[in-house]
């Protein structure tokens, strides 16, 4: 598969790219002007549409900081959310983040052109993923949406109570939307009923969603936040279906240390890894996935990440050049094998 990188550029340059390569911008709206929204604006659907491609936009807060000094003594962020456009124009928000980041979140989407949410998949019921879509400035109650897929035990109110059909998705269960297959992985139902973890932070990340997505022959996964002892399962349950092995890897837990062992580096051996989370990742957690993938996006340092394909090859963006060098060696390792432009 070719793989060719785009550089991050200053943010007025990227501003003037994305508009002119973006063509006709967005319909019209009334931005909060969040010093946290993305710079870029466009008519996101009617580009890939036009052009036949995927997207993906990993948002980001831009630094936002929900709440500088928790307990764990760690910054927290906006949460996690990706935007996904079909070749056919229609879009599909994989969760939403905090509540706190609800209004920045739908900006971001009417500055893509995003006029109404056609799918809503929520990973699973934690407030960084659920809570922007539950709340009234979020994409739900101000865009609305048609359809949501979920993975708990009843559908979430954030769906039930706005109007969307609602489809539960388990281990095993496939939806072709136009030319795009999704597949579900896990959870099964008996993890749901008979969850092995008795904490109940721990049963509901390991209960997230894992859903791949194909297009022709791109795929991506989105891991939600299931942690190792659940990586390792899904591992051995499909190492001989191929059904782990992707081009776009969504890092599970935020790319913490929690989760991203090098048993799912070698298992899904991803040409593009993304992760959304509140602090740097660790190096030796960087370099497992570099020794496949062409680079690690992270919002910490890369801010808002934007991935694309037409089927065949890979290409991103980034909204910022990143300000530490601490993974150059990492992205630079087996780089015979990882020539920009060409990755097989």
């Amino acid at each position: 598969m070719k793989l060719r990188r785009i550089l991050a550029l200053l943010l007025t340059a990227l501003l003037c790219l994305c508009l002119t390569a973006c063509g006709e911008k967005g319909p019209s709206y009334s931005p909060t002007k969040s010093p946290y929204a993305m710079k870029w604006e466009c008519n996101a659907p009617q580009i890939a549409a036009e052009n036949g491609e995927i997207h993906f936009y990993f948002m980001s807060g831009e630094g936002m900081n929900v709440n500088p000094e928790n307990e764990k003594g760690q910054t927290e962020k906006w949460g996690d959310s990706c935007l996904v456009i079909f070749p056919d124009g229609k879009t599909m928000l994989i969760d939403g983040g905090f509540p706190i980041y609800a209004a920045v979140l739908t900006e971001n989407l009417q500055r893509l052109g995003v006029t109404h949410l056609d799918y809503v998949v929520l990973s699973h019921s934690h407030n960084d993923h659920y809570g922007g879509l539950e709340s009234p400035q979020g994409p739900i109650k101000v865009l609305g949406a048609s359809h949501g897929f979920y993975s708990g035990r009843c559908a979430p109110a954030c769906m039930s109570e706005n109007g969307l059909t609602t489809q539960q998705l388990l281990a095993g269960d496939t939806v072709q939307l136009g030319e795009v297959k999704l597949t579900c992985l896990s959870p099964t139902q008996e993890l749901l009923d008979n969850p092995a973890e008795k904490d109940p932070e721990t049963a509901t990340n390991n209960a997230s969603m894992v859903l791949r997505i194909d297009y022709k022959e791109f795929s991506a996964l989105f891991t939600g936040d299931i942690y190792k002892t659940m990586e390792q399962k899904l591992v051995t349950k499909y190492k001989d279906t191929g059904l782990m092995d992707v081009d776009l890897l969504k890092l599970p837990h935020h790319g913490d240390a929690t989760s991203n062992t090098g048993t799912l580096a070698d298992a899904t051996t991803p040409k593009l890894a993304a992760a959304t989370g509140a602090l740097p990742l660790g190096t030796s957690l960087y370099f497992g996935f570099a020794r496949y993938a062409h680079t690690v996006l992270h919002d910490a340092q890369d801010g808002y990440a934007h991935v694309w394909s037409d089927g065949e090859s890979l290409e991103w963006e980034t909204s910022r050049e990143r300000t530490l060098d601490m993974y150059d060696a990492y992205d630079a390792f087996n780089a015979d094998k990882k020539t920009p432009g060409c990755v097989d």
